[in-house]
């Protein structure tokens, strides 16, 4: 299974990540690592430099927050999820793999 080694990032912040092509975003939130698709679902736009809080990241264009854990969304603008990457920690650091 194709996976990434990244280290732990500081508390509430995201750091864009590639995974086989797909820019992927590593999350933590509240201690809590997550990785998810680097893309807002409602238009397309990238969800590097939204805000992490409370397990949701909010869309910077358009403030759309998707849930951490399972990129469901909440809000209007869109019904779709993002997608979402299996995250371990191994020996203090973070593997995400698909």
């Amino acid at each position: 299974m194709p996976e990434v080694i990244h280290e732990p990032l500081a508390l509430n912040s995201t750091k864009v990540i590639e995974l086989e092509g797909e820019s992927l975003l590593l999350c933590n939130s509240g201690g809590a690592h997550f990785a998810i698709r680097n893309q807002c679902t409602h238009q397309n736009s990238p969800l590097a430099g939204g805000r992490v809080r409370n397990g949701f990241i909010s869309c910077p264009l358009h403030g759309v927050r998707f849930d951490l854990r399972t990129g469901e969304p909440r809000g209007a603008l869109t019904r779709i999820p993002v997608e979402t990457y299996a995250v371990r920690d191994k020996d203090g650091m973070i593997v995400i793999s698909n």
